[in-house]
């Protein structure tokens, strides 16, 4: 179960992720796309044509009091994140730190700050990253964590649930921020 939360935008990489459901390397494989945006009827479309019928899902966004259930309900989470601006290849995502935080493995495009995040991690890599425009690409990424034996997928969903408590906390960044401002402001 493959699953993308958050807006429905067209940087956000979603008709991408349905396209690579036709590969036979995922033909077995089911997306959820959690969330609502400009792209829902482009998507439903999408969702009902061969060979992806039945196995993509469109549900409306949950409180985020909920989220991370869902999240961790999920096999993978997906953000492949088109490169057509500045932004997109800049930003770290919610819905990154949101996967993190359920234990969940993550398929992302390979930019430099979400690099350093998802391969870099000083325990282990904790998912995968890829050119989000190569279709081929981004099938092999998210089939090669969904073809994990299930001892190494746990193993990975318990390393990135320990880099989440152990990195990525409020707790955790709240002195990272101060650290900044007190080198801005001199105090």
């Amino acid at each position: 179960l493959l699953l993308y939360h958050g807006g429905f935008l067209p940087d956000r990489g979603l008709v991408e992720t349905i396209a690579v459901l036709a590969r036979p390397e995922l033909a077995a494989a089911h997306l959820v796309l959690l969330g609502e945006g400009p792209l829902a009827a482009h998507l439903r479309a999408l969702a009902a044509e061969a060979p992806v019928a039945g196995r993509v899902h469109l549900l409306p966004p949950v409180p985020p009091d909920a989220l991370l259930p869902w999240v961790a309900s999920a096999d993978v989470g997906v953000m492949p994140n088109q490169p057509r601006t500045l932004n997109e290849r800049l930003s770290t995502p919610n819905k990154l730190f949101e996967s993190l935080a359920a234990g969940l493995p993550v398929v992302s495009s390979d930019f430099p700050e979400r690099r350093r995040i998802i391969i870099d991690d000083p325990a282990g890599p904790l998912g995968a990253v890829c050119d989000p425009t190569d279709p081929a690409a981004l099938a092999g990424a998210l089939a090669g964590l969904l073809a994990l034996p299930p001892t190494e997928r746990a193993a990975l969903r318990a390393r990135v649930l320990a880099a989440a408590h152990a990195r990525y906390t409020w707790e955790r960044q709240a002195a990272v921020l101060e650290q900044a401002y007190g080198r801005l402001t001199g105090r």
